[in-house]
C-alpha cells in the first residue's frame, strides 16, 4: 500500500527515453492528452489564418488608398472638363455651329389626361 500511495516523479530522461508514455498515469489521461493536442493543433492553424488574413487586410487597404486618390484625380479631370468656358473651347475646335442659349430654360407641365 505504501508503494502505491508514494508518487513517482517523472524526470525530463523518462520523457525524452519515452517511458513517461508507458506509465499508468499516462494511460488513464491519454484522452485528455489527445483532446489538449487537438486544441493545440486548432489554436495553431487559427493563428495562422488569422495572420493571412491580417496580411491579406492591409494589402487591401493600401490598394483602396490608392483608388481613393485616383479617383480624387478623376474627379477633378471631369470637374474641369465639365467648365462651361472647356466646353466652348472645344465646339469651336471641332467647327460646330453651336451657341450658348440666351433663355434660362424654363419647366414644360403637361396636363395628364
Amino acid at each position: 500500500m505504501a508503494d502505491r500511495k508514494r508518487k513517482k516523479k517523472v524526470t525530463f530522461k523518462e520523457v525524452l527515453n519515452g517511458r513517461f508514455f508507458e506509465s499508468e498515469w499516462f494511460r488513464r489521461n491519454r484522452i485528455l492528452m489527445f483532446v489538449i493536442f487537438l486544441m493545440l493543433l486548432t489554436n495553431i492553424s487559427v493563428r495562422y489564418k488569422s495572420e493571412k488574413v491580417i496580411r491579406e487586410m492591409t494589402a487591401l487597404e493600401d490598394s483602396l488608398i490608392e483608388l481613393r486618390s485616383k479617383s480624387i484625380s478623376v474627379a477633378a479631370d471631369v470637374m474641369m472638363l465639365s467648365r462651361h468656358s472647356v466646353i466652348m473651347d472645344r465646339v469651336k475646335k471641332s467647327g460646330l455651329d453651336l451657341e450658348t442659349a440666351k433663355e434660362p430654360p424654363r419647366k414644360i407641365y403637361v396636363d395628364k389626361e
